[in-house]
């Protein structure tokens, strides 16, 4: 009866009923670059939002998340990381977030990979992909579908949609394979939440589709909220509001020109600061917060010239002593090895095998457990001899905590061994290992990373030379101060038969960039792309070529990138919907068309692709 009548008391807002907006950053000092807007609806008195713009075009401005290992109001906790301001973050379960937290190199938290839902009288376990926003290394700024396969970093991987579950779905669907995904190598943050809102400038809302018919998330009940979105200028806007249905807030984003936008924990959670003062709250602690802070606050790590990780699965990692994998989850890739307390004889030993002298970081990766050892001896054998670190493995699991700085001479002797002889609890864990320098004089300006190409698909009886054309042209090269140098390819498929079915191995070759030295063994200069040849049913090459041609933003504000693939030459035009032509371009093979399309009126276009085969036209939204 309780809750009843707080829902009949609850302020509502109705689809369709417009929020009026009045910039009130004038009464808080605020930086250049942030704002603060508060939202009304005329003739109705109890509705209220806030939002914030936060522009990232702005150097000196930045937005990240936070978590910590307990719950704090958002006020407190905004005020402690001397936030210029903040909103609740993604969902939790008591003192620990069960949506997404990113750091650079780390994720503290992840979105969940699996829950139980009870549908027509059994429980069933559902793997789910959920959406992530994120802040790229270049404070570009994404919403995501995400599915962490471990706890890794480098296990983030990005999908194109969520698991097609309906609503109430009986049939659970397999995990997630990183095959049908893609690693998500330029984040720097991220934190979860869902359902996602709006992709691409689209109204998407995959509540169904991300499970979560069965949790608090009502889908048509007036509640508080929390979003978090980007326009295509990057700005973004983190939002609560006192009442409103979920499934109404992609429309309300879109109105406020979002092309991606993903709900946080609304509820009794949401809540929004200025500074350390509450601007709203219904006074419920949480983990996590999504901040608004100066630049220098982001902490951003140096970029390493020298990185390892090793396990105790690796080849060359020795043992002794009765060591046994744990059932518990958020190991690093192999499962970690308990080993009851005994003496220094019971061991797990990395050999490092570094590559020169330097000074590297140590950094140990576990399980924690009340019953794990608080004193596990570490031995750390370096250039001045061998060093015990004692470290509490009861705390600080799943993830990678430092060891210790060392100086290494990159001899065959250095290594790093961890023993059973500990004193405390009752278990030491053996598990991942992290090497890291920063040391300049280690790898001086070499080739560090090469950017992986798309692979293609192509027609029946496409000619070796138009499928060369549409692979990617050129590709990304980083030398070691983490630089980014674009190189052109050179493509060869010897084997290649576009009358013959099957998979096709293509080679692009470049020469080593100006300024950029070549690695000991060296590193090949080249990337390789699958060319997959269909059967013989007739398909175009055309609509092969042009249906994965993107558009996007879309709608646009004006600036445009048009994308896509096309055998030999076609025309790229715009149309008005009068047929005049706006634009005219030709491209072949690979291609990103970026245009600035800002002098066009306000309407609806036609983005046409036209070639020896015939034509595509998609709609294109100026507004």
């Amino acid at each position: 009866m309780v809750r009843l009548l707080f829902m009949i008391l609850l302020p509502t807002f109705l689809a369709g009923q417009n929020v009026q907006w009045q910039d009130v950053s004038s009464e808080h000092e605020f930086p250049q670059g942030l704002k603060l807007f508060h939202g009304t609806i005329s003739g109705n008195n109890n509705f209220f939002a806030y939002y914030y713009e936060v522009d990232m075009t702005v150097p000196e401005i930045a937005i990240r998340p936070y978590l910590s290992t307990t719950t704090k109001q958002v006020d407190d906790f905004s005020s402690e990381v001397g936030a210029y301001g903040a909103v609740n973050g993604g969902f939790f379960a008591g003192t620990s977030s069960v949506s997404s937290v990113v750091f650079p190199g780390e994720v503290p938290a992840r979105n969940l990979i699996s829950l139980s839902r009870n549908v027509g009288g059994e429980t069933r376990t559902y793997p789910v992909i959920r959406p992530l926003f994120a802040v790229n290394n270049d404070r570009s700024l994404a919403t995501e579908w995400v599915y962490h396969h471990t706890y890794s970093f480098d296990d983030i991987y990005v999908y194109d949609e969520p698991l097609d579950y309906i609503c109430n779905d009986p049939n659970p669907l397999p995990v997630p394979v990183k095959a049908d995904g893609y690693q998500y190598e330029d984040i720097a943050y991220g934190l979860g939440g869902g359902p996602m809102l709006v992709k691409n400038g689209i109204d998407v809302f995959t509540y169904c589709e991300e499970i979560w018919w069965g949790s608090g998330v009502d889908l048509n009940v007036n509640r508080p909220r929390t979003v978090v979105g980007y326009t295509a200028d990057q700005k973004v806007i983190m939002l609560v509001t006192n009442s409103m249905k979920v499934e109404d807030l992609p429309q309300l984003m879109l109105d406020l020109n979002c092309v991606g936008a993903m709900n946080l924990d609304g509820g009794g959670s949401t809540a929004m600061a200025v500074g350390g003062t509450s601007l709203y709250d219904q006074n419920r602690p949480v983990p996590t917060i999504l901040a608004v802070v100066h630049s220098d606050s982001l902490g951003l790590p140096q970029t390493p010239v020298y990185e390892k990780f090793m396990d105790t699965g690796d080849e060359g990692v020795t043992s002794n002593g009765s060591w046994f994998a744990t059932a518990n989850p958020g190991f690093w890739e192999s499962p970690s090895m308990l080993h009851e307390l005994a003496s220094h004889d019971e061991y797990y030993q990395f050999p490092l095998d570094l590559p020169a002298p330097g000074e590297y970081e140590i950094y140990g990766w576990w399980t924690s457990h009340a019953n794990r050892a608080a004193d596990t001896p570490y031995f750390i054998t370096h250039a001045a001899g061998t060093t015990e670190v004692a470290v509490n493995q009861s705390e600080g699991g799943s993830m990678w905590n430092l060891i210790g700085t060392f100086q290494f001479e990159g001899t065959p002797e250095e290594n790093v061994r961890i023993t059973a002889g500990a004193t405390t609890n009752q278990y030491v864990v053996a598990d991942g290992l992290r090497i890291v320098s920063y040391d300049q004089g280690l790898a001086g300006n070499q080739i560090s990373n090469i950017d992986d190409v798309d692979d293609i698909t192509v027609p029946f009886g496409t000619s070796v030379e138009d499928a060369l054309a549409m692979l990617d042209a050129q590709t990304n090269v980083y030398d070691a101060g983490g630089e980014s140098h674009l190189v052109d390819l050179t493509w060869q498929a010897g084997d290649y038969n576009g009358n013959v079915p099957g998979d096709y191995t293509a080679t692009g070759t470049f020469d080593l960039p100006d300024g950029v030295e070549q690695t000991d063994p060296p590193t090949p200069l080249q990337v390789e792309a699958i060319i997959t040849v269909l059967e013989d049913d007739d398909t175009s090459i055309f609509e092969i070529t042009t249906q994965g041609m993107e558009i996007y933003p879309n709608p646009s504000a004006g600036a445009v990138t048009v994308k896509g693939k096309a055998a030999g030459e076609h025309q790229l035009e715009i149309l008005s919907l009068n047929g005049q032509s706006v634009y005219q371009s030709f491209v072949k093979g690979a291609f990103e068309n970026e245009l600035d399309l800002t002098s066009l009126e306000k309407g609806v276009y036609l983005v046409r692709l036209t070639g020896p085969a015939g034509n595509t036209v998609h709609k294109l939204v100026i507004q």
